[in-house]
């Protein structure tokens, strides 16, 4: 279940809660993804924060055998050793100076896709799988392409939907099957599942957050960072989709 959906269905955690860190007071234009189905296909474009639930996917259902897979693993917490123990070489840097430490790593390996679903076994709330991945006998459509930097800004709320650029951070395409359409189904749109038929032909998601109060801890011997990644949130999640041309509205609260 990826973090929206798990707002949509009452049960935000702390992955939830991750990927609400970075929003204020106020209004915010979250992460959109655009679906296009066809009768062999599902193809996607996807802002940032969208593209750990795209790989899921993928590993899901892509053909068995070696994969190539390239990229950076990020992540905020000193998680060497789980990643040790996986068959995939990892070899991580930090880095330098003031703030929350990151971690990387490189990933340019041709693997079977075992050791590359493993990855995701170690994965928690502040990990980002920046990966590109396809078969490495080039079966079609199987296909992720995902940039290996964080985007400057994210998509802009005060576009006219017919200005509005595509997103460009994870894009690519998956094979269709029943268990394929049902994954992205339940992950990106549970609440339209009603709506979607075997003749649907394009989905477009847009998430916007209104955040309406944080409470923040008030223990000081918390640092303010600590203080900020800790606070707990109180808004609402705004979904327009757009089902082949006609717009749906949901509205759905939550304090995480």
């Amino acid at each position: 279940m990826s973090w929206v959906a798990k707002i949509i269905n009452g049960k935000p955690d702390e992955y939830t809660h991750a990927k609400l860190v970075k929003y204020g007071i106020g209004t915010h234009p979250g992460p959109r993804i655009k679906l296009t189905l066809s009768k062999t296909s599902i193809k996607f474009k996807a802002d940032l924060d969208q593209e750990k639930d795209i790989l899921r996917g993928y590993l899901l259902g892509a053909p068995r055998g070696s994969h190539k897979v390239k990229g950076m693993i990020i992540t905020y917490a000193d998680r060497q050793e789980d990643y040790a123990r996986l068959n995939m070489p990892l070899t991580w840097s930090q880095s330098k100076g003031k703030g929350s430490p990151v971690y990387k790593t490189k990933v340019d390996e041709v693997a079977p896709i075992e050791d590359i679903k493993a990855l995701f076994d170690v994965d928690d709330p502040t990990t980002f799988y920046l990966l590109s991945i396809n078969p490495r006998d080039g079966t079609k459509p199987w296909k992720v392409a995902t940039k290996t930097s964080f985007p400057k800004g994210g998509p802009k709320g005060d576009e006219d939907e017919s200005d509005e650029k595509d997103p460009v951070f994870t894009k690519g395409s998956l094979g269709r099957t029943d268990e394929m359409l049902r994954y992205i189904i339940d992950t990106f749109v549970p609440d339209f599942k009603d709506k979607i038929g075997p003749k649907t032909k394009q989905i477009v998601i847009r998430n916007n957050f209104v955040i309406e109060d944080i409470v923040i801890p008030k223990d000081s011997s918390l640092s303010f960072s600590e203080k900020r990644r800790l606070a707990k949130k109180r808004g609402k999640l705004i979904r327009l989709v757009t089902i082949d041309g006609t717009d749906h509205t949901f509205e759905y609260d939550f304090i995480v």
